[in-house]
């Protein structure tokens, strides 16, 4: 193979970020009890863990595809253009703003349950995103909060655990109507 353009290399990274996340959720799918059902619990996030992997493989195949045609004779500029691809001109901060929810979420999920971490992380991505509106910070995820817990836990019943350090399952279970 001949040298790999800028933006396959882009895109073989994120297939290797794809394929690893999809192997780690596929992991810990495995260790689910299927409750000897032919599709149980585990059935879904399976599901999920392979597709993403299939997807990344995808992504490598239509990459290497398209460096082969460009590094040939027949190159479409306008199928494969390399300006503006990738992450030089990302806006970084906002990146690792979302890692850090993203953590931020699994913390206080452990500390205080699902509400308080789906609260304190919609708080954190709307302000990391820019929203300044104190009304907006306040109310878009009370409210999204309550839909996301009416939803899950109410209509599709899914297990609410107590946090470790506080347990407010006894609002949770007013909102979800259990």
């Amino acid at each position: 193979m001949s040298t790999l353009s800028y933006r396959t290399k882009i895109e073989l990274g994120v297939t290797a970020v794809v394929v690893v996340v999809g192997l780690f959720f596929a992991i810990l799918a495995w260790d689910i009890n299927p409750k000897s059902h032919e599709i149980g619990p585990r059935a879904v996030p399976m599901f999920i863990a392979v597709t993403m992997i299939l997807l990344g493989a995808l992504i490598s195949f239509v990459a290497l595809r398209f460096n082969s045609i460009e590094n040939g004779n027949g190159s479409d500029d306008d199928v494969y253009v390399e300006d503006d691809y990738g992450f030089a001109d990302s806006n970084i901060t906002r990146v690792f703003s979302v890692i850090g929810c993203g953590i931020v979420y699994i913390i206080l999920f452990i500390g205080f349950g699902y509400f308080v971490a789906t609260l304190g992380s919609l708080f954190l991505i709307m302000f990391a995103f820019g929203n300044r509106n104190p009304r907006t910070l306040i109310l878009v995820p009370a409210i999204g909060t309550v839909v996301y817990q009416y939803v899950f836990m109410g209509l599709m019943g899914l297990h609410d655990p107590a946090g470790e350090l506080l347990d407010v399952t006894a609002l949770t279970n007013l909102i979800s109507g259990n």
